[in-house]
């Protein structure tokens, strides 16, 4: 059974908490997830982030690409100022752009981009179909779809990840990844979304233990393979969460 997290990180404290924990694995969870991101879609044209949170994978897809545009949502107007903060952080403030969104009815034209993506926001929605109904409506017909989230556990095996995996972690970061996990879908919940939604063209793939992905490609997606810049003893890692094209 899943156990909601709220849906709006309001607090400083937890946004810094959040925003420290991206940037801990910023080269292996975030990395493979920007290198699917960029390499499933157009190689140029206009793309939507989801849920942004504090805007590192919408950094991410315009810092190693030409021609792309981000723009990244989320209903936490404390995650969208760091957003902002980080993107003139990284020099792309210029190609990337935050607004304050809501997932289950996103302001915008039927079909205006050319890739639709979400990452982690999934688990914070009482009904996940209203997502992704509307990244379908927004996404171009041929356009690209990428939603990851992670997988549920139960209590006993999630507290054994959140030990191993976050060993580094501080008490409120262990707290935030632990209620993530039990907020999530299980695998069979997310296959039974997977065949709600008939998102054609699309499929379903698992990284690692921790996460899995619903994906369509691009009938426009790029030739030339992407690497996402990642250090030599964190690319065996990284590839964990890179989906094969």
């Amino acid at each position: 059974m899943r156990i909601l997290e709220e849906e709006i990180m309001m607090s400083e404290e937890e946004v810094i908490a959040y925003d420290f924990l991206v940037k801990k694995y910023m080269q292996i969870l975030h990395a493979g997830f920007v290198e699917t991101v960029i390499n499933l879609s157009p190689p140029d044209g206009r793309f939507l982030d989801v849920g942004t949170g504090t805007g590192w994978i919408a950094i991410g897809v315009v810092k190693n690409t030409l021609g792309i545009e981000v723009t990244g949502v989320d209903l936490s107007e404390t995650m969208l100022n760091v957003a902002e903060k980080n993107a003139r952080g990284e020099g792309v403030q210029n190609r990337t752009r935050f607004m304050k969104g809501d997932a289950k009815g996103l302001h915008f034209e039927d079909g205006s981009f050319d890739a639709v993506f979400c990452h982690n926001m999934l688990h914070h929605l009482p009904e996940p179909d209203k997502l992704v109904s509307e990244m379908m409506r927004v996404a171009k017909k041929d356009g690209t779809i990428i939603i990851r989230d992670l997988i549920r556990h139960s209590p006993l095996v999630a507290k054994l990840h959140v030990n191993l995996l976050g060993m580094t972690y501080n008490k409120l970061m262990k707290k935030e990844y632990l209620d993530s996990i039990l907020a999530a879908l299980s695998e069979t919940e997310w296959y039974d979304l997977f065949n709600k939604m008939n998102l054609k063209g699309a499929r379903v793939t698992k990284q690692f233990v921790t996460h899995i992905s619903m994906e369509r490609p691009s009938e426009r997606k790029r030739i030339n393979y992407v690497s996402v810049p990642t250090p030599f003893y964190l690319k065996p890692f990284k590839s964990f969460y890179v989906s094969k094209l």
